[in-house]
């Protein structure tokens, strides 16, 4: 049975579907370690199931790029919503 991302960001405060070499995924990556330790990163582009993972979140969130992030099991979308979410100190209180 594969996993599917409902079970992933089930068993993490934090998720990240990334692509290693993807700047906005880095740059993500950085905001959330920076805030917390509680991160969990899958990169797609190395992963056996990372293009089924990819289809997954397509179908249930309509998001088509990576980063995608999850916080707490909610959908908050990709690297320019996280900085916005920072920006505005959103962020800090979800992950309180």
């Amino acid at each position: 049975m594969s996993t599917t991302v409902a079970e992933l960001i089930r068993q993490n405060k934090v998720v990240v579907f990334s692509f290693v070499h993807c700047p906005f995924c880095t740059r993500a990556k950085s905001i959330l370690t920076s805030a917390t330790k509680d991160v969990r990163v899958y990169e797609c582009d190395q992963m056996a199931n990372g293009e089924d993972l990819r289809h997954q979140i397509l179908k249930a969130y309509k998001h088509e790029t990576v980063p995608a992030i999850f916080i707490n099991g909610e959908f908050v979308g990709g690297c320019s919503d996280l900085e916005a979410m920072q920006k505005s100190g959103d962020l800090a209180k979800r992950l309180a």
